[in-house]
């Protein structure tokens, strides 16, 4: 019984034993499958962010040699370019540098100006012969000094620089890439607002565009716009509150800037008209009369010594007093501009447009929709015919009839229901100011608001609208002098406009209309420049998804570190469970 009793201790001690030796293998090897597993769960880890950061390069470059690959997702789609730019860019045969005089790591931190650079960086993409850079200008004296040697003025900091060969242009971030409101513009000029809350439109596309235009252009134009007459403004100003000209000026002024025209403002009394120097001279309505002494400047200019080759753009205004000595000199071209303003009197062929008065106001007039010429030489070569183009307070030009060789063409005309109101001409005080004006400036801005179609004038008491002549009534026309050289032609061009609000900033800077489309298609047509490319503005004001900081801070915690913290967890939990089924 003893010995049963002591083989059964055995037996059970040797069973404790091999049960404690078990699951010591048991705790070794579980212990060694869990750190193995744990290794290769780090290791595949590591392997996937490798991964990631290969992938995200790959892309990178790729997105570097295909831009197109990148989607836009932007409401306004921002980053997008033209079919007209892109095939422009990608059939360059020159060389463009396009210089930003900043850090790229200050200059891409603004929202503002990353829009700038990602449309730049897509030019690059697209043509090999776009070249991106940024330069700080305290820290590369001597690039700057290289641009500045060829622009001839001061760059400043965050400025955008394109050149090629020996042409330069230099554009400020802020007016020429971006569309502004005027009204907010000015409260942030006194550090009343910030420069975003006068932002509207993004309109970098069609100035780098433009830009790289010009300075590739191998038959480049200069255009002296005659602005002032012994340093007083040569066109009429009607006061400091009401004073659509000054508008109208700067957005033509602009207008031919952005379309790859070297612009530059000369004085009629003062200047030299070179023309070995201008291609084109602009005499935007002067108010009072020219002196003959300036009227042979003029003609010289056109005759350039017998070669013509010149063109000239008189636009006329019912602003403007009476002008027998430039009269008669545009009757040696063939026309006469009429003291009276072309109304329509039926509804579909008007439009209601506003015109910039001042910074701050609109005054809205009723005026005529005009017919484009059939000439295929003249049309502007517009994009979508379907847009209007309108003539607000248009005076009628008249056709002369002379044997003198030049050949007149009517280009924009009024329907055949239009009419001439009879105006006079203003009347001005000796220092040169609106001689109407002179009881107050609050009579001045109510006179510049309505005078248009409805002048003051001692003979609208009589007029009867119903008894005038209806027809057709030219607002812009063509006069060409053109005379044979033997084996080929020689010309020169005056083209004649009926109004300066035809070239109202809300007009020139409205894509619902045709003017500023034709007028420069015109332009490029008759001096023989390259069409330019018109690019709409992206809008900015649109309503896009925003998130608060709060929400930004919740979703960087949940992308960065809790979904990958869930991740690992529940991979090491499904590998202790596979081990011990």
């Amino acid at each position: 019984m003893e010995n049963q009793k002591k083989e059964k201790t055995t037996e059970a001690s040797l069973e404790k034993q091999q049960k404690k030796l078990k699951n010591r293998k048991k705790l070794k090897y579980g212990g060694l499958a869990t750190a193995t597993n744990l290794i290769r769960i780090a290791a595949i880890t590591v392997i996937f962010v490798a991964v990631v950061v290969l992938v995200n390069v790959v892309v990178t470059q790729l997105d570097k040699r295909f831009p197109n690959a990148k989607l836009d997702l932007t409401t306004a789609n921002l980053y997008e370019i033209s079919d007209e730019t892109l095939d422009y860019i990608r059939n360059l045969d020159k060389d463009v540098d396009v210089a930003i005089s900043s850090d790229e790591a200050t200059f891409t931190s603004d929202k503002y100006n990353k829009m700038i650079a990602e449309t730049l960086s897509k030019y690059q993409g697209y043509s090999d012969r776009i070249n991106v850079t940024y330069f700080d200008t305290t820290k590369d004296p001597d690039v700057l000094s290289k641009y500045q040697e060829l622009y001839g003025g001061s760059i400043q900091s965050g400025q955008v620089i394109i050149n090629s060969g020996k042409r330069i242009k230099v554009y400020n971030t802020q007016t020429d890439m971006f569309e502004v409101d005027q009204q907010k513009y000015q409260y942030y000029q006194y550090g009343m607002a910030s420069f975003s809350d006068c932002i509207t439109a993004f309109k970098g596309e069609q100035t780098l565009t433009s830009g790289i235009m010009n300075v590739t252009d191998s038959n480049p134009k200069t255009v002296g716009i005659l602005a002032t007459s012994n340093g007083s403004p040569i066109f009429a100003q009607t006061s400091s509150s009401a004073d659509p000209n000054t508008y109208a000026f700067y957005a033509m002024e602009n207008l031919l800037d952005e379309n790859g025209y070297d612009v530059k403002r000369l004085d009629m009394m003062t200047d030299e008209l070179d023309t070995a120097t201008y291609d084109i001279l602009i005499l935007p309505a002067p108010k009072t009369d020219l002196t003959m002494d300036s009227i042979q400047k003029l003609q010289d200019f056109m005759y350039n010594d017998g070669n013509l080759g010149k063109q000239l753009v008189y636009i006329a205004d019912y602003t403007q007093s009476s002008t027998p000595n430039l009269d008669a000199f545009l009757k040696e071209w063939n026309v006469q501009v009429d003291y009276s303003s072309v109304i329509d009197e039926n509804n579909s062929s008007n439009q209601q447009v506003n015109i910039l008065l001042s910074q701050n106001s609109n005054s809205s007039f009723v005026a005529p929709v005009v017919t484009v010429t059939d000439d295929e030489d003249y049309n502007g070569h517009l994009a979508n015919t379907s847009l209007p183009i309108v003539a607000p307070m248009a005076r009628s030009i008249q056709t002369l009839t002379a044997n003198n060789g030049r050949t007149v063409t009517s280009l924009l005309t009024s329907s055949e229901t239009s009419y001439c109101y009879p105006l006079s001409p203003k009347t001005y005080n000796t220092d040169g100011t609106d001689g109407t004006a002179a009881d107050g400036e609050t009579q001045a801005a109510t006179e510049a608001a309505t005078e248009a179609a409805a002048e003051n004038t001692t003979t609208t008491t009589s007029f009867d609208k119903d008894a005038a002549p209806h027809g057709a009534n030219t607002v812009m026309a063509l006069c060409r002098d053109q005379q044979s050289t033997g084996d080929s032609f020689i010309e020169s061009d005056v083209i004649v406009l009926g109004s300066m609000s035809m070239l109202d900033a809300n007009l020139v800077q409205n894509s619902s209309y045709n003017n500023a489309e034709y007028f420069v298609g015109l332009l490029n047509s008759v001096c023989g420049k390259e069409d330019s490319i018109v690019v709409a503005s992206k809008d900015l004001t649109q309503t896009s998804i925003t998130a608060t900081a709060t929400q930004l801070k919740v979703i960087r915690l949940v992308v960065v570190f809790l979904i990958p913290l869930t991740v690992v967890v529940a991979g090491v939990i499904v590998a202790v469970r596979r081990r011990y089924r």
